[in-house]
């Protein structure tokens, strides 16, 4: 019976112990943050290229990567009929733009999972950069509301079109040749 009170007492003083961390790092050691979107004085959004993103293989990289090219952000998530319709249009698109253009696609994550987006990405055989957002930090930031949802910035990351639903690669076309 003693040895019971002991091995109850010890586990308690564990889970204090393993609670107090916890409460210590994310209230101590929070990880800098940057928000992807600011808005400029003049009442434009701009695209903070120092924000993290997190690829399929959860290593990581910044907006920066893609600096100087105009750039579409594709939220979406695996679930989502739309973005399934979307997802081979995406794909034609990304097989044919010109060089100074990128899109990136990121899974609603906090919302979906890893391995569904791995699942979508091995199914429907897409060859562009696919990111996660693991705690919905983008999406916030991003305002998503649905999804599909495509955001298109010009080469100095200044956001030109947001466009709410599915889109095909006739209309990011469009889009693209109303930046030149």
């Amino acid at each position: 019976m003693q040895f019971k009170k002991r091995l109850g007492l010890y586990i308690s003083a564990l889970l204090v112990v393993l609670l107090v961390g916890i409460v210590f790092k994310n209230v101590f050691i929070k990880e800098a943050t940057v928000n992807p979107i600011v808005e400029n004085e003049d009442g434009t959004k701009q695209l903070v290229f120092d924000a993290k993103l997190t690829r399929l293989d959860e290593s990581s990289t910044t907006f920066k990567e893609y600096n100087g090219k105009v750039l579409i952000v594709n939220f979406w998530a695996s679930w989502c009929g739309p973005c399934q319709e979307e997802a081979p249009e995406l794909k034609d698109f990304y097989n044919n733009k010109s060089e100074n253009v990128e899109l990136l696609a990121i899974n609603a994550t906090s919302k979906d999972s890893s391995e569904n987006a791995m699942k979508f990405q091995e199914s429907y055989n897409l060859n562009f950069p696919i990111f996660l957002d693991l705690d919905g930090t983008l999406q916030k930031s991003f305002e998503i509301l649905a999804y599909p949802t495509t955001f298109i910035f010009d080469s100095k990351g200044i956001l030109k079109y947001t466009i709410k639903g599915s889109i095909n690669q006739k209309e990011l076309n469009k889009y693209i040749e109303k930046l030149y």
